[in-house]
């Protein structure tokens, strides 16, 4: 049984995703890459529970390290297909089918490859394993966003019931919308309390300038600051579709990993959002990825979304308001019209 090369067309990721099909006359599709170890269980299981909810497609994936000989490449890859197999026959009992695949390459250049040409909506890895060069390199989930600009979710948590409390780590910038709008579209804000949280680095930065100022006026400038972060965190959660009377906003004067590690744990999230930088390589060699600390810091489920997978979200969200508004303007002509013959 051959091992497919990341550039075969075969198999199950053959042209479902046909270009001349848009992603509106479609099914959602959830790509779920496993090492079919037992801790990648979990995220199986959770990417099972997403499809089910989105009534999306789910496609299941290994790869094969090619660096053995073709002959340990093939053996290996049969032994993965049947596992894989395995699973999709349980999936199939309880309920939900699934497709698999398994190609041979480097993990995380496969798995983006198959994403892209797949055209996933959503991409579901295991918890993190720690492996020498990450520093430089990234994790393997932020080497796939880079390459797929697809959102990634990193299953760190056993249980597979709906997020309860989902935290969103906000930076005031327009970005901020997409990530809301990614999360939103994937059902995962679906009967889940929300929260926000946004690092206030701006009193920290200043204390050298601050010195000679009273405690009270300190107290005062930090509370004003507060109380901006929360308008503007207001207005960023209006663009996005999400009612800010029932989103907790928790401004925090730490680092933004501190804040969300601090926040995500008092407030017992089971899911935490972030967004990544335009310039990951940079950030993580020279200033530091916040991003990746999340992924490598927190026991919690964690969605990772690269700026554009958050544009293109924004973008999508703002066209369907303006079709919206547009269906709504005709309903009112066509009212008006019949009103007016019916006189």
């Amino acid at each position: 049984m051959a091992v497919r090369k990341p550039g075969d067309r075969s198999d199950a990721v053959r042209a479902q995703g046909d270009r001349h099909i848009s992603k509106r006359d479609r099914n959602p599709r959830v790509l779920c890459a496993t090492d079919l170890l037992q801790r990648s269980d979990r995220a199986v299981s959770r990417a099972d529970a997403i499809a089910r909810e989105l009534g999306a497609q789910l496609l299941l994936l290994h790869v094969v390290d090619a660096a053995g000989s073709a002959l340990d490449t093939q053996r290996r890859g049969a032994r993965a297909r049947s596992g894989l197999n395995a699973q999709a026959r349980k999936l199939a009992r309880s309920g939900n089918g699934a497709q698999v695949s398994v190609r041979a390459g480097r993990p995380h250049q496969t798995i983006a490859d198959v994403a892209i040409k797949w055209d996933a909506d959503l991409i579901v890895l295991g918890p993190y394993r720690r492996r020498f060069g990450d520093s430089f390199r990234g994790t393997t989930a932020e080497r796939v966003i880079r390459i797929a600009d697809r959102p990634v979710l990193v299953v760190n948590r056993d249980s597979a019931d709906p997020y309860e409390h989902v935290l969103l780590a906000a930076d005031l910038s327009r970005m901020s919308i997409g990530i809301a709008n990614v999360t939103k579209e994937l059902g995962l804000l679906e009967g889940a309390r929300a929260s926000v949280v946004h690092a206030l680095q701006h009193t920290r930065g200043a204390t050298p300038y601050l010195a000679g100022v009273r405690e009270s006026e300190m107290g005062k400038y930090e509370q004003s600051l507060r109380e901006l972060a929360s308008d503007e965190i207001d207005t960023l959660l209006k663009s996005a579709g999400l009612n800010s009377a029932r989103v907790s906003v928790h401004s925090q004067e730490n680092s933004p990993f501190r804040a969300v590690e601090q926040v995500a744990s008092r407030i017992g999230s089971d899911l935490v959002v972030v967004g990544t930088s335009r310039f990951p390589l940079f950030k993580r060699v020279f200033i530091g990825s916040v991003s990746n600390e999340v992924l490598r810091g927190i026991e919690h489920d964690v969605l990772v979304i690269s700026p554009v997978a958050a544009r293109r979200a924004h973008r999508k969200a703002w066209i369907a308001s303006r079709r919206r508004l547009s269906d709504e303007g005709h309903q009112q002509v066509s009212g008006t019209l019949a009103s007016a013959r019916s006189v």
